[in-house]
């Protein structure tokens, strides 16, 4: 047996229709709110949009007088109510009333910038609370509305002792002969042809190695691409992304804003569950935000990521033949381990060299390394040695 618990009423009020004989009041709205209520037995009220009862009516006093009379009215009956009104000239809404009256007033806002398109919600007041005021960007999608805060609400994300492998047994001697953190933020940065989607595809295969998942979020190759690039190296990632250890999820930067980039990286790894996940590179992200904006959303992504213990891998493309030891987007300071890729110019030939720029909470090697990328994977040498001995891995 169906029970009805929604009733839905459409109100219109046609300045053409109305013949005045007398003042406007609400008197029939309310025999028309109330028969509704008692239809479904309700408990909630939503008026959409307030601005539909007065739209004709040219008397501000009695307009004022009767959005009291029915805020009143409403509350008598104990009744939470959602109402739904223009912005006015100045004033958060159309009659500069209903912000005044109402417990909880919430302002929505949708800008353009340079082609992007944001969603931005704020809470003005919420009576008898304590309450975010800051402005949250939201989506509305599929799934219904997501908001997600531009501030974290605090630290409080436990700190792993555990360690993973980088994949290269050579890093990991210089990482303190053990490898990352587990649940630790890594920056792989350098200029193009450097070697960073390398390094982070040999944590891949590492994880999976010890039966874990990988979600790698690519924003300059596609999936074949990447698995037919990086098994020139020695790395086959197929037969992870067959067996549902590896799942790549590769778009162009410009197919979204930010904030649906962080929703959907979000609603990708709640379904996945990984234990790794990389992000190639954070530097396309400017391409639809600003610097600014960008490292915001990256802010989030890393402080989701450290609440949930898993271990992220970002790669940072730089400009310019020195790297210089300040990231593109600027979140350096967030990151645990960072590591730098470099080409330096010797006679006729360019070399690869690594350096551990900072790795948080161990001991790490202070040399810049000579690195190569051969069949058999990345290879490290101390820099200046007179006999290089290769660090390999196998293939």
């Amino acid at each position: 047996m169906w029970t009805t618990t929604l009733f839905i009423d459409y109100v219109r009020v046609e300045r053409s229709e109305i013949e005045e004989t007398g003042e406007y009041d609400l008197e029939g709205l309310f025999s028309r709110l109330q028969y509704a209520i008692e239809t479904v037995g309700a408990k909630r009220v939503a008026l959409d949009t307030i601005e539909s009862l007065f739209s004709g009516l040219p008397n501000p006093t009695i307009l004022r007088s009767e959005l009291r009379r029915l805020f009143r009215w409403l509350k008598d009956r104990k009744m939470t109510v959602l109402l739904t009104g223009e912005k006015g000239e100045g004033t958060l809404t159309r009659q500069g009333l209903e912000e005044y009256v109402s417990d909880c007033v919430i302002f929505l806002d949708h800008r353009v910038i340079e082609q992007n398109s944001t969603r931005r919600l704020r809470v003005v007041k919420y009576r008898g609370t304590t309450h975010g005021t800051n402005e949250y960007p939201f989506l509305i999608d599929e799934g219904g509305i997501s908001i997600l805060p531009v501030t974290s609400l605090g630290l409080r994300h436990k700190a792993h002792s555990a360690r993973v492998s980088s994949g290269v047994p050579r890093l990991d001697e210089m990482l303190g002969g053990k490898g990352y953190y587990k649940g630790s933020t890594i920056l792989i940065s350098g200029t193009a042809g450097t070697g960073k989607t390398s390094a982070a595809a040999h944590l891949a295969r590492a994880a999976c190695g010890r039966g874990e998942k990988c979600l790698f979020f690519a924003f300059e190759e596609s999936t074949d691409q990447l698995v037919r690039n990086m098994r020139s190296i020695g790395i086959h990632l197929a037969p992870y992304i067959k067996k549902g250890q590896i799942q790549i999820l590769p778009s162009r930067p410009t197919l979204h804003g930010l904030e649906m980039h962080l929703v959907s990286m979000h609603k990708a790894i709640k379904a996945f569950h990984p234990s790794l996940v990389i992000v190639d590179p954070i530097t396309n992200l400017m391409a639809v935000g600003t610097r600014l904006e960008t490292q915001a959303m990256l802010t989030r992504l890393i402080d989701f990521l450290k609440a949930r213990g898993t271990t992220a891998c970002l790669t940072s493309l730089t400009s310019g033949e020195k790297v210089s030891e300040q990231s593109e987007v600027g979140i350096s300071s967030l990151i645990d381990t960072w590591i730098m890729l470099e080409v330096v110019a010797n006679g006729a030939e360019r070399n690869r060299t690594l350096t551990i720029v900072k790795s948080r909470g161990m001991p790490h090697s202070n040399q810049a390394c000579d690195c190569r990328l051969s069949s058999r994977g990345i290879e490290l040498a101390a820099s200046g040695a007179a006999s290089r001995k290769w660090g390999t891995i196998a293939s």
